[in-house]
Parts: C-alpha cells; structure tokens; sequence
C-alpha cells in the first residue's frame, strides 16, 4: 500500500474571516438603511379625512398641531392645510349651530377657529354633553381651507348668515374628527 503523507494547509483560515467580517459589514448596512416606516399606513389628508386612533392624543406625530397658538399665529394659512389638530382643553367661545363651534380666546362669533363636524357626526354633541360656549374640549380633526362658496355650507353646517358673514373673515377652518369635552 502507498503512503500518503497529508498534511494541513497552513495560513487558509484567513479567507473565513473575510467573508465573517463582510457578511457583519453587509448586515449593518441593511440595518442602518432599511425603510423603519414602510410597514405603517398613512392616511391621504386631500381626501375627507378619518379617524386615525380613537384617541390621537396617544399617539403625537411630528406633523400634528397641538398648541392652539400655532394655528392663531400662522399667517400663511397654505401652511397648514391638510395637517392634523390634536388640541386639548381649549375653550368654545361659542356654539353655533349643532355641526359647528368657534374655540379660542374670544367671545363671540368670528374669534377663534371655526371647528365643524360634517355629515358622518349627526350633531354638535360630545359623548359627555353639547358643546356650549364655556365649555373646555380636546379637539382631533384636519385643517381645511374654507369653502369659496360659504351659501352652499349654510344648509350643510346649519349657520345663520351672521355666521357666514364672519366664516368669509377665515381662510381655514377644523374638519372635526372628534371632540371631547374635558369639563
């Protein structure tokens, strides 16, 4: 019988690391510039818009406006279409009608922001009450530019034509989501 003389291969272990480390280097990469939001559905804001969550509020968003003075202080009012409200404790200055409410500072009709509650809300009533002037409320909905045409809401939002006079003041307005009354 012949003998065979085998030995082992000095100095091969270097390829194994070679393909350990850019194996580690590819995963890192797929780790660092994977899409992370890819998986969460958004809502389209130039549609009517929907609830999101039953409660906005537990889930903030860099893109929604949650202090009141945002919506006051923005002159350009383009910038803030289409962007969500989640706004908590604001006072209603005045109801006035059972779709629609100003909240804000003021005290009457045409100070504020007008907030209405469209056709899929039958009235100007939270789960706690009626929406009256006095009352403090957390507010989740989308701003909406005002209508061009303010005579074709009066019927839609049950406005009398003093509060058609001072909506034609206002640019945009809250499409109301939901609204809570805090007291």
């Amino acid at each position: 019988m012949a003998h065979l003389d085998i030995q082992e291969k000095k100095g091969g272990g270097w390829l194994w690391w070679l393909l350990g480390l850019v194996a580690l280097a590819l995963l890192a990469w797929w780790l660092l510039t994977r899409d992370n939001d890819a998986d969460v559905d958004t809502v389209g804001l130039g549609t009517t818009p929907a609830v999101v969550a039953t409660d906005p509020m537990a889930t903030p968003d860099a893109g929604v406006i949650t202090d009141f003075n945002v919506l006051m202080r923005e002159t350009d009012a383009n910038a803030l279409m289409g962007r969500r409200v989640a706004l908590t404790n604001v006072p209603v200055s005045n109801a006035v009608s059972d779709k629609g409410f100003w909240i804000g500072q003021g005290t009457g009709v045409g100070q504020g922001i007008f907030a209405v509650r469209t056709n899929q809300m039958q009235s100007n009533t939270a789960a706690d009450g009626a929406v009256t002037a006095g009352k403090n409320v957390n507010v989740w909905g989308v701003v909406t530019a005002m209508p061009t045409n303010l005579s074709s809401q009066t019927a839609t939002w049950n406005l009398q034509a003093t509060d058609t006079q001072a909506l034609a003041a206002h640019r945009h307005y809250i499409h109301v989501d939901s609204v809570r009354i805090t007291n």
